[in-house]
Protein backbone atom coordinates (compact mmCIF):
# COMPACT_ATOMS: atom_id res chain seq x y z
CA UNK A 1 0.00 0.00 0.00
CA UNK A 2 0.75 3.49 -0.88
CA UNK A 3 2.48 5.65 1.62
CA UNK A 4 0.70 9.24 0.68
CA UNK A 5 1.99 10.72 3.77
CA UNK A 6 5.77 9.80 3.14
CA UNK A 7 5.16 10.98 -0.52
CA UNK A 8 3.86 14.49 0.59
CA UNK A 9 6.39 15.22 2.97
CA UNK A 10 9.21 14.39 0.64
CA UNK A 11 7.89 16.40 -1.90
CA UNK A 12 7.08 19.34 0.26
CA UNK A 13 10.40 19.02 1.40
CA UNK A 14 12.14 19.56 -1.72
CA UNK A 15 9.61 22.25 -2.97
CA UNK A 16 10.07 23.91 0.35
CA UNK A 17 12.74 26.79 -0.83
CA UNK A 18 11.09 27.49 -4.04
CA UNK A 19 6.67 27.00 -3.02
CA UNK A 20 6.15 30.95 -3.00
CA UNK A 21 6.67 31.29 -6.65
CA UNK A 22 5.50 27.24 -7.39
CA UNK A 23 2.32 26.97 -9.06
CA UNK A 24 0.89 25.79 -5.69
CA UNK A 25 1.63 28.57 -3.82
CA UNK A 26 -0.04 30.49 -6.56
CA UNK A 27 -2.87 28.23 -6.34
CA UNK A 28 -2.69 28.47 -2.04
CA UNK A 29 -2.71 32.54 -2.27
CA UNK A 30 -6.40 32.76 -4.22
CA UNK A 31 -7.45 30.80 -1.52
CA UNK A 32 -6.04 32.66 1.31
CA UNK A 33 -7.80 35.97 0.51
CA UNK A 34 -10.92 34.28 0.33
CA UNK A 35 -10.31 32.94 3.77
CA UNK A 36 -9.19 36.21 5.34
CA UNK A 37 -12.49 37.57 3.91
CA UNK A 38 -14.55 34.71 5.92
CA UNK A 39 -12.80 35.48 9.17
CA UNK A 40 -12.84 39.01 8.97
CA UNK A 41 -16.24 38.95 10.50
CA UNK A 42 -15.76 36.84 13.40
CA UNK A 43 -13.86 37.55 16.36
CA UNK A 44 -11.03 35.17 17.59
CA UNK A 45 -7.94 35.07 19.77
CA UNK A 46 -6.64 32.10 18.89
CA UNK A 47 -5.68 30.05 15.46
CA UNK A 48 -4.40 26.94 14.36
CA UNK A 49 -3.10 26.67 10.36
CA UNK A 50 -3.59 22.93 9.40
CA UNK A 51 -0.99 22.38 6.39
CA UNK A 52 0.45 25.43 7.47
CA UNK A 53 2.85 25.69 4.33
CA UNK A 54 5.27 28.00 4.57
CA UNK A 55 3.17 30.68 6.78
CA UNK A 56 1.84 32.92 4.18
CA UNK A 57 -1.74 31.83 5.28
CA UNK A 58 -0.62 32.77 9.39
CA UNK A 59 1.21 35.83 8.19
CA UNK A 60 -2.30 37.53 6.76
CA UNK A 61 -4.33 36.40 9.81
CA UNK A 62 -1.31 37.79 12.24
CA UNK A 63 -2.61 40.24 14.85
CA UNK A 64 -0.88 41.53 17.81
CA UNK A 65 -4.41 40.18 20.14
CA UNK A 66 -4.46 36.67 17.81
CA UNK A 67 -1.91 33.57 19.06
CA UNK A 68 -1.10 32.22 15.91
CA UNK A 69 -0.28 28.33 15.62
CA UNK A 70 0.73 25.90 12.75
CA UNK A 71 1.17 21.89 11.74
CA UNK A 72 2.98 20.82 8.54
CA UNK A 73 3.90 17.33 7.51
CA UNK A 74 6.76 18.73 6.12
CA UNK A 75 9.82 19.79 8.32
CA UNK A 76 11.06 22.22 5.26
CA UNK A 77 8.14 24.06 5.06
CA UNK A 78 7.94 24.61 8.63
CA UNK A 79 11.37 26.00 8.53
CA UNK A 80 10.58 28.07 6.11
CA UNK A 81 7.12 29.20 8.11
CA UNK A 82 9.35 29.97 11.13
CA UNK A 83 11.85 32.47 8.74
CA UNK A 84 8.43 34.09 7.82
CA UNK A 85 6.58 33.96 11.57
CA UNK A 86 9.66 34.04 13.86
CA UNK A 87 9.84 32.75 17.14
CA UNK A 88 6.09 34.30 18.33
CA UNK A 89 4.16 31.55 16.39
CA UNK A 90 3.70 28.16 17.49
CA UNK A 91 5.00 26.02 14.38
CA UNK A 92 5.13 22.01 14.43
CA UNK A 93 6.21 19.26 12.56
CA UNK A 94 2.99 17.05 12.60
CA UNK A 95 -0.03 15.23 10.97
CA UNK A 96 -3.17 16.65 10.23
CA UNK A 97 -4.75 12.85 11.74
CA UNK A 98 -2.60 13.32 15.29
CA UNK A 99 -2.95 17.35 16.04
CA UNK A 100 -0.03 18.20 18.85
CA UNK A 101 -2.12 20.32 20.75
CA UNK A 102 -4.96 19.66 23.77
CA UNK A 103 -8.82 19.88 23.54
CA UNK A 104 -10.26 23.32 22.89
CA UNK A 105 -7.32 24.90 22.38
CA UNK A 106 -8.31 27.45 19.78
CA UNK A 107 -10.87 29.77 18.85
CA UNK A 108 -10.59 28.88 14.81
CA UNK A 109 -8.97 26.11 12.59
CA UNK A 110 -8.19 26.55 8.93
CA UNK A 111 -6.52 24.56 6.08
CA UNK A 112 -6.22 25.71 2.97
CA UNK A 113 -4.78 24.05 -0.40
CA UNK A 114 -3.82 20.61 1.63
CA UNK A 115 -7.29 18.84 2.48
CA UNK A 116 -6.39 16.71 -0.58
CA UNK A 117 -3.64 15.11 0.72
CA UNK A 118 -5.13 13.72 3.91
CA UNK A 119 -5.46 9.44 4.06
CA UNK A 120 -8.21 9.59 6.13
CA UNK A 121 -10.14 13.06 5.98
CA UNK A 122 -12.84 12.19 8.68
CA UNK A 123 -10.08 11.54 11.22
CA UNK A 124 -8.45 14.99 10.13
CA UNK A 125 -11.53 17.14 10.97
CA UNK A 126 -12.41 15.19 13.82
CA UNK A 127 -8.48 16.45 15.22
CA UNK A 128 -10.01 19.55 13.84
CA UNK A 129 -12.84 19.61 15.95
CA UNK A 130 -11.27 18.48 18.81
CA UNK A 131 -8.90 21.70 19.06
CA UNK A 132 -11.94 23.87 18.30
CA UNK A 133 -13.51 25.61 21.65
CA UNK A 134 -17.11 25.32 21.76
CA UNK A 135 -18.64 27.83 18.87
CA UNK A 136 -15.67 27.71 16.91
CA UNK A 137 -15.03 27.87 13.52
CA UNK A 138 -13.16 25.45 10.85
CA UNK A 139 -12.58 26.66 7.22
CA UNK A 140 -11.49 24.50 4.67
CA UNK A 141 -10.23 25.70 1.18
CA UNK A 142 -9.26 23.06 -1.25
CA UNK A 143 -8.83 22.15 -4.92
CA UNK A 144 -12.20 21.78 -6.39
CA UNK A 145 -13.16 20.74 -10.25
CA UNK A 146 -16.58 19.26 -11.51
CA UNK A 147 -17.60 15.99 -12.10
CA UNK A 148 -16.93 14.61 -14.53
CA UNK A 149 -13.28 15.78 -14.44
CA UNK A 150 -13.02 15.35 -10.59
CA UNK A 151 -13.63 11.84 -11.13
CA UNK A 152 -10.86 11.58 -13.44
CA UNK A 153 -8.84 13.44 -11.28
CA UNK A 154 -9.16 11.37 -8.82
CA UNK A 155 -8.03 8.11 -11.06
CA UNK A 156 -5.00 10.19 -11.97
CA UNK A 157 -3.06 10.51 -8.58
CA UNK A 158 -2.65 6.78 -8.82
CA UNK A 159 0.05 8.17 -10.99
CA UNK A 160 1.63 11.04 -8.69
CA UNK A 161 4.09 11.31 -6.23
CA UNK A 162 3.30 14.55 -4.60
CA UNK A 163 0.75 12.83 -2.02
CA UNK A 164 -2.46 13.57 -3.18
CA UNK A 165 -5.20 11.40 -2.22
CA UNK A 166 -8.56 12.79 -3.33
CA UNK A 167 -10.70 15.80 -4.69
CA UNK A 168 -14.06 16.35 -2.92
CA UNK A 169 -17.41 16.81 -4.37
CA UNK A 170 -19.33 19.36 -1.77
CA UNK A 171 -21.74 16.90 -0.81
CA UNK A 172 -18.45 14.82 0.31
CA UNK A 173 -17.70 17.85 2.09
CA UNK A 174 -20.61 18.16 4.18
CA UNK A 175 -21.19 15.19 5.07
CA UNK A 176 -17.56 14.44 6.18
CA UNK A 177 -17.81 17.64 8.21
CA UNK A 178 -21.35 16.63 10.12
CA UNK A 179 -19.54 13.49 10.71
CA UNK A 180 -16.95 15.05 12.80
CA UNK A 181 -19.34 17.04 14.85
CA UNK A 182 -19.66 20.59 12.59
CA UNK A 183 -22.78 22.33 11.73
CA UNK A 184 -23.99 25.31 10.11
CA UNK A 185 -22.09 24.12 6.99
CA UNK A 186 -21.80 26.74 4.26
CA UNK A 187 -19.82 26.73 0.80
CA UNK A 188 -18.33 29.24 -1.82
CA UNK A 189 -16.28 28.62 -4.80
CA UNK A 190 -12.98 31.00 -5.57
CA UNK A 191 -12.77 29.93 -9.07
CA UNK A 192 -13.46 27.15 -11.23
CA UNK A 193 -10.71 25.29 -9.10
CA UNK A 194 -11.19 25.58 -5.75
CA UNK A 195 -13.88 25.78 -3.18
CA UNK A 196 -13.85 27.42 0.47
CA UNK A 197 -16.43 25.39 3.02
CA UNK A 198 -16.74 26.38 6.76
CA UNK A 199 -18.72 25.18 9.79
CA UNK A 200 -19.02 26.00 13.44
CA UNK A 201 -18.17 23.20 16.28
CA UNK A 202 -20.78 22.20 18.63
Amino acid sequence: MRDRKTESRVFFDELSPKYDHHFYGRHGRAQYRRVVAIVGAWSYSSVLDVGCGVGTMLKMLELPTVKLAGVDISGGMIDQAKKRLGEEADLRVGDSENLPWDARRFDLVVCTDSFHHYPNPGKALSEMRRVLKPGGHVVIADVWVPFPLRQLGNWMTKFGREGDVRVYAESELKKLSQDAGFIEFKRSFVSFSAIVVQAQAK
